[in-house]
């Protein structure tokens, strides 16, 4: 820990506030008294458990985690204006920014702890969606808190219960926010254990990261439970699987793997001339087993049907992770720029680490290896869905830590 009057404190303490100050400045410019994009979902869930209940009896269709709603929920409770349930995110943000930077820290130094913490803060992805009720700036905060904890409990020299809890706490919720993530627990729980039996000399740091996933897929085995009795499906984490596989499959002409929401597909003509209208009205309203059934049917009959279109869909799909086009018969948008200026040059940041972490492996600290491999299973499964640059933005804070961590070590910058 370093004294309060440090330097390193009162970096700290400006971070946080710089950027709470900024999202509050955003959110308050940006307010507008209608919900746009997902905040009417959020807001939804967050009014049922209000009343006792998540999803209503008759309709058992759990699209999305618990993790937000949760949050948003006393403050509903409590009648806060939509302003001040949006300012929350300002929190998120900057706690996110102060973890990113406590993460860095002892890898890479002040300057790259700053640096990570920065492109945290001012992400324009993430300057544009915090502002609103949406998710990005909660998983954020998850996605740092837990580097932090998960570095810090791995390289301890005795166990940390203290690290071991919030690391697990954080990937716990992070998983009720976005239930992608799910996934990534399950995969990445097999592969320690595989490591555990065949890494023997690294056994003990494996183990503490097996126990933070243990505790982790505990925290959310309620939820589970939940989607269970809903579902009758054991380890369901949501009910919209189906869709999306259907729209990363789908390969008309001009289509690139795109998602399109049903009021896009009742009233596009593209998307009508295709097929997808009447697809719907057969299949979108059955009940949820049923349409999650037909709905991965069809996808497997895209795949076999056309591999080489679903094929180009991936590659497309990754390079709207990263950069948000092509979207299948709709216009480029301004932020398209935006993003090819910031993630282009942190692309080449990745690459270049890649390059001489492999070069030099046995430099890499065993900890940010196994968070480069959580970030890989992450993405690889992400590229398989129809996705958006904010699916990749959240993990910036373990993308920049890694960056931080492999370059510090092997780079040197020289200004004359």
């Amino acid at each position: 820990m370093f004294p309060a009057n440090s330097p390193t404190k009162r970096l700290e303490l400006q971070l946080f506030c710089g950027t709470l100050v900024l999202y509050g400045v955003v959110t308050a410019l940006a307010h507008r008294p209608d919900l746009i994009w997902d905040e009417g979902r959020y807001l939804w869930f967050a009014e049922n458990l209000t009343s006792g209940f998540y999803v209503p009896p008759d309709q058992p269709d759990v699209l999305n985690g618990p993790g937000y709603p949760l949050v948003l929920a006393p403050l509903v409770a409590l009648k806060v204006p939509l302003m001040g349930l949006r300012m929350l995110n300002a929190v998120f943000m900057a706690l996110a920014a102060w973890f990113s930077f406590r993460a860095v820290l002892p890898y890479a130094g002040r300057r790259w702890a700053v640096g990570v913490a920065l492109v945290t803060a001012l992400h324009p992805n993430l300057v544009r969606t915090a502002p609103y009720l949406m998710t990005e700036a909660l998983a954020v905060c998850c996605i740092a808190g837990f580097a932090w904890a998960f570095t810090a409990a791995v390289r301890a020299e005795k166990w940390s219960w203290g690290a071991v809890i919030g690391a697990a706490f954080a990937f716990g919720w992070l998983i009720l926010t976005r239930v992608f993530f799910g996934n990534v627990l399950m995969a990445s729980t097999a592969f320690l254990l595989l490591g555990l039996v065949v890494w023997k000399n690294q056994r003990g740091m494996l183990l503490r990261a097996v126990v933070i996933m243990a505790l982790t897929f505990g925290m959310c085995l309620p939820w589970l439970a939940y989607t269970k009795a809903k579902t009758g499906d054991t380890l369901c984490w949501s009910t919209n699987g189906g869709e999306l596989l259907y729209w990363a499959t789908s390969t008309h002409d001009g289509e690139n793997g795109h998602w399109f929401s049903e009021e896009d597909v009742a009233v596009m003509p593209e998307l009508i001339a295709n097929g997808h209208r009447d697809y719907y009205r057969e299949n979108f309203h059955l009940p949820v087993k049923e349409r999650e059934a037909a709905l991965k049917h069809k996808a497997l009959e895209n795949l076999r049907a056309n591999p080489k279109g679903v094929l180009k869909n991936w590659v497309c799909n990754w390079v709207r992770l990263l950069f948000g086009f092509p979207r299948s018969y709709l216009p480029e948008e301004l932020i398209t720029v935006v993003l090819v200026l910031v993630n282009g040059p942190i692309v080449f940041l990745v690459l270049a680490a890649l390059g001489l972490g492999l070069k030099y492996w046995r430099t890499i600290p065993l900890e940010i290896a196994l968070l480069a491999g959580v970030i890989f299973i992450y993405l690889g499964g992400t590229s398989l869905l129809p996705g958006l640059p904010r699916y990749t933005v959240v993990v910036w804070p373990w993308i920049g830590l890694g960056i931080a961590a492999v370059l510090s070590r092997h780079v040197r910058l020289k200004v004359e």
